[in-house]
């Protein structure tokens, strides 16, 4: 079984599909008081810690987390990336929280991560924030693929489009793409045009005329995924804003 540990837990969004997709939630962390009252309710089994920027590695370790059968996921603050505030990015007090993920990430060396955020992370400081993010994950030996998932095709009645990275460590890029897949979805079938209109993002795995083991698509609607052992220190990612697409230039 997989164990779990839901960072920035809120009122336990991720620790609900967690532990509704079978994976034992063993550690929650949230600075909220109130938060973590529903957190105690809701999950009497999780150990509750409040402050992530003193949590370590072996604390959740100490908790029952299993890092070669655990994932670690958590959607931190998006204040700063989101394009209806001032756009510190990730050099902002809150969204730098990020670094904490990596931190506990690279501490536990768990097999898994799922992190969370708003579209805006794709163009915060013209894409660079966004290529730290997935090139923080990459140095770190996850292979790992994002995709834009809206809200309202799955069962909720507003419009709330957010970015997915999953990474697992040690893999080639078809494991992230199994996780933020369907296989159906996989299939280039014109007969499923009417789902596929609902949700429209596809796997890709062609490289960039001019760049060396890259992986394209549409920040929008596309998947992306890299391997970890095709990534090095000191690639770059660039962003453009005119299309969506998100370029991983190997130097």
């Amino acid at each position: 079984m997989l164990t779990g540990v839901s960072l920035f837990a809120g009122v336990g969004g991720f620790d609900l599909a967690m532990e509704r997709s079978g994976v034992k939630v063993v550690a929650s962390v949230e600075i909220d008081k109130k938060c973590q009252e529903v957190l105690a309710h809701r999950f009497p089994n999780s150990k509750i810690f409040d402050d992530v920027t003193t949590v370590k590695g072996s604390d959740l370790i100490g908790s029952g987390f299993n890092p070669s059968k655990g994932i670690i996921a958590g959607g931190f603050p998006c204040q700063d990336l989101s394009v209806a505030g001032k756009r510190a990015g990730l050099a902002g007090e809150r969204s730098g929280l990020f670094w904490e993920i990596a931190r506990l990430v690279e501490e536990t060396q768990s097999e898994y991560f799922l992190i969370e955020n708003v579209p805006g992370l794709l163009s915060s400081n013209k894409g660079k924030d966004f290529g730290v993010v997935i090139g923080t994950m990459a140095d770190l030996g996850y292979s790992l693929g994002w995709r834009v998932l809206d809200a309202q095709h799955f069962g909720v009645p507003q419009r709330r489009r957010r970015v997915f990275i999953v990474g697992r460590r040690a893999s080639d890029s078809s494991s992230p793409a199994e996780i933020l897949f369907k296989s159906d979805s996989l299939r280039r079938d014109p007969s499923t045009s009417q789902q596929t209109r609902q949700d429209p993002a596809r796997s890709s795995d062609q490289s960039v005329a001019g760049t060396s083991k890259v992986f394209l698509g549409s920040g929008k609607n596309i998947a992306n995924c890299i391997p970890a052992e095709l990534y090095h220190h000191g690639s770059v990612v660039n962003q453009d804003a005119n299309n969506g697409h998100v370029v991983v230039h190997q130097e």
